[in-house]
């Protein structure tokens, strides 16, 4: 659902050059993302505070080292072109490279500190948080398409906040739902019987109900 709410964002706006490359790079993220949260469920599961920080510290450590080199690659492959270090806005980037690593540290440590239903309410909130400054700073005018994707990201999100066994537990209760309303049932057709036979004495003929 929230690849379906990326791709319609990017209708939103009109799949024209730059704008379905951006697509795709959204998509491949998000899908990629969520096979990285997978494993690490997979192979850490409930990690502790010294695990979540080691892992944190390993991770930033290969990205270091073998992310680092792709820059490098497409330069001197003259696919990329470095402008001068005084023309870098080196606010921004620092700024951005600031509150990336301050997420990162707070999902992953502040799942062991704190409780995870928790910061999957903080992750949910970024999205409608991210439309309101647009909404704000930048005046976007919100279209139909682009609000039901903001809805459709933010219910993808609240999904996961479902218990892990919430498809058991959903048929139960509709099992109990139906048993109880059986037993309902069948306590009303004795009851019934009995109205037809007190009439049916009251006439002077006896029925046998075939219920």
């Amino acid at each position: 659902m929230a690849i379906t709410g990326i791709v319609m964002m990017a209708y939103a706006d009109g799949f024209q050059g730059e704008s379905i490359i951006g697509v795709a790079y959204a998509v491949g993220s998000a899908s990629t993302s969520a096979l990285y949260k997978v494993l690490f469920k997979m192979f850490l599961g409930s990690a502790n505070l010294g695990e979540a920080a080691h892992f944190v510290s390993t991770l930033g450590f290969f990205n270091f080292i073998f992310i680092s080199v792709t820059p490098i690659i497409l330069y001197f492959t003259k696919v990329e072109y470095w402008y001068p270090f005084s023309a870098v806005p080196w606010g921004y980037l620092c700024g951005v490279a600031g509150l990336w690593l301050a997420f990162n540290i707070l999902v992953n440590v502040g799942v062991v500190l704190t409780y995870p239903i928790l910061i999957s309410i903080g992750t949910v909130l970024s999205v409608p948080g991210n439309a309101a400054m647009d909404l704000v700073k930048h005046k976007m005018i919100f279209s139909v398409v682009r609000l039901g994707a903001t809805i459709i990201i933010c219910i993808g999100f609240l999904l996961m906040l479902l218990p892990e066994e919430w498809d058991e537990i959903t048929l139960r209760f509709i099992n109990s739902l139906k048993e109880k309303k059986s037993e309902d049932h069948a306590d009303e057709i004795p009851e019934s019987s009995v109205h037809t036979r007190s009439r049916s004495r009251a006439n002077g003929t006896v029925s046998v109900p075939l219920a």
